[in-house]
């Protein structure tokens, strides 16, 4: 009996421990024990970000309404008005707002704000695993400035720009359009397109921009060339030859004399009169400096045409010169000099410019286009700039075009105009007298030749007198090529070639980047070895801009959204 009973309570053990009837139930109830724990780690996480976000929001509103220049209120105040009025002044910590500004020429020209925020959110569900609060907060910093800008727009006017681009039309009229659109963004509102008659939204007096159209030389102009220590061996062109060494600096060192560029035409034959200026005279490729309103900006730019080498040193050098603190007194000068119009040269607002590099939250940039590479250079040797030459001239009008040329070798003078070689300069010789010797040969057939010799006194018939012309006169009147073609006087030109202006426009870019110049750099259709000159020119590789006829003005607007730019740095 005792053993039935056992093996029955056995059986019923095994049955049970066999029987999963109801285990699923259990399993369930483990999985929504994991389920609502999940969410309300889900749940606590979700109001500590939203708290978060709120608080983030709150502060960049904040920030960036009081680090506005055009805010009057105290930049502190503003910042705890804007939690007092979100219901949120306990989440603010007062002590962590700080406030930099600094001023440029009497105006405030950067203000930079920042703030902490934070609170504390009680959990819900995480408590469970101890976590009993979450702290939730953030930290912002607005800034605005730079507003005080200074720019150098370096332009490319050589022959070549007359070509046409991808575009289909030429690319000195993209180059045209797509600088008015960067004068506009920067001048009068960066938010706007350019025909689209919106308000100026730029402050005025702020931005100055310096157009300097470049060729085989850049034409600087007398009304800014006049204000620099410079040679005075002509007044006929405006533009300066280099030595290497200033390529290193970005200053005109008013104590060192420029070197005023020779007035000569490399390109003509000796069979023409000159006319293709290595320095041009045209009015609209002199250097702009200083234009405060974008209308005069897009005058000069609408004036810009094309013709000459390719000079990126030089366009660069003056670029770099005229953001240099060197040229202070001059632009100075030209805020008081009258225009001719009724206004001064330069607008009075920037007779303290250009700017110490070390202005605090002013910028400096340059902007830099070529659509080609570095091309010849021409200069006068030394010796040929000034002074009396070998050419003589007739000052009778009759005879202008009687050139006499000597020959030091023989002391004489060689005739232009009948080819002879003669003791005197045609004009000098009149009334001097001069033993002929004439020589006559008859010839016979019994004889042969026979010649007799005479001679006799004449007096020489000379009109006007011989005036020794100097070196600039010599270039007013004829190529140089017309000069060394004489086999017994020397080529008066040299000219730097592609491999010496590349080096130099590295060596100013380079000191233009070593004082805090921004270099923007644009190869307009360009490619290999330019492509690699410009990128190297930049400020960095980012900062070069290859382009096309179709993206040119895309270009120019985004190198000014980069200037332009109002930011939050955290």
């Amino acid at each position: 009996m005792l053993k039935r009973a056992r093996s029955a309570w056995s059986g019923r053990l095994n049955r049970f421990r066999r029987d999963e009837d109801g285990s699923m139930i259990l399993f369930g109830l483990f999985l929504l024990i994991l389920m609502l724990m999940a969410s309300g780690l889900a749940i606590d996480t979700m109001r500590a970000e939203y708290t978060r976000t709120t608080i983030q929001n709150t502060l960049d509103r904040a920030v960036l309404a009081a680090a506005d220049l055009n805010q009057t209120e105290d930049a502190r105040s503003v910042v705890i008005d804007y939690f007092d009025k979100a219901g949120m002044a306990q989440y603010l910590n007062a002590d962590s707002i700080v406030v930099t500004h600094s001023t440029a020429a009497g105006q405030l020209s950067f203000r930079r704000v920042s703030a902490t925020a934070s609170t504390e959110v009680d959990t819900l569900f995480m408590s469970m695993l101890g976590v009993d609060r979450i702290v939730s907060g953030g930290a912002s910093t607005a800034e605005e400035g730079i507003t005080d800008l200074e720019i150098s727009l370096v332009v490319d006017v050589s022959g070549s720009m007359g070509w046409s681009s991808s575009s289909g039309s030429t690319k000195i009229y993209e180059l045209r359009e797509a600088a008015k659109d960067f004068s506009y963004y920067m001048q009068c509102n960066p938010n706007a397109e350019r025909n689209s008659n919106e308000p100026c939204t730029v402050e005025d007096g702020k931005v100055s921009i310096s157009l300097v159209p470049y060729a085989e030389q850049v034409t600087v102009g007398s009304t800014l060339l006049d204000k620099l220590n410079v040679s005075n061996e002509h007044q006929s062109s405006d533009c300066v030859t280099f030595s290497g060494s200033e390529f290193h600096v970005t200053a005109l060192d008013p104590q060192v004399e420029l070197s005023r560029t020779g007035h000569f035409d490399p390109w003509n034959s000796s069979n023409y009169y000159p006319s293709s200026w290595t320095c041009r005279t045209d009015s609209w490729r002199e250097v702009k400096p200083f234009m405060e309103d974008h209308n005069d900006v897009f005058t000069a730019i609408n004036q810009l045409s094309a013709g000459g080498n390719t000079s990126i040193d030089l366009g660069m050098k003056w670029g770099a010169a005229l953001l240099d603190p060197t040229l202070r007194p001059a632009i100075q000068t030209l805020t008081t000099e009258n225009s001719g119009n009724g206004t001064p040269v330069v607008d009075a607002a920037f007779a303290g410019r250009p700017y110490d590099y070390t202005q605090e939250y002013s910028m400096k940039v340059v902007v830099l286009m070529t659509d080609g590479v570095n091309t010849d250079q021409h200069y006068l040797k030394d010796g040929y700039r000034s002074g009396l030459s070998e050419v003589y001239r007739n000052t009778d009008p009759n005879y202008s075009n009687h050139f006499s040329i000597y020959k030091a070798a023989t002391g004489k003078y060689y005739y232009t105009h009948d080819g002879t070689w003669n003791d005197f300069p045609f004009g000098d010789a009149d009334g001097e007298v001069v033993t002929v010797t004439n020589t006559s040969c008859t010839w016979t057939w019994w004889r042969g030749y026979r010649c007799t010799t005479t001679t006799e006194e004449q007096v020489i018939n000379q009109p006007g007198a011989a005036v020794q012309m100097n070196y600039q006169a010599v270039w007013e009147r004829f190529p140089t090529d017309w000069y060394a073609q004489w086999s017994w006087l020397e080529d008066p030109v040299a000219a730097n070639g592609t491999s010496t202006k590349n080096a130099r426009l590295q060596d100013i870019c380079s000191a233009a980047k070593q004082q805090g110049v921004i270099v923007y750099t644009i190869g307009f259709e360009v490619s290999g070895d330019a492509d690699n000159v410009m990128s190297q020119c930049a400020s960095t590789p980012g900062h070069y801009f290859p382009a096309n006829g179709s993206n040119l003005a895309e270009i120019f607007g985004v190198i000014a959204s980069s200037i332009n730019q109002l930011r939050l740095t955290q």
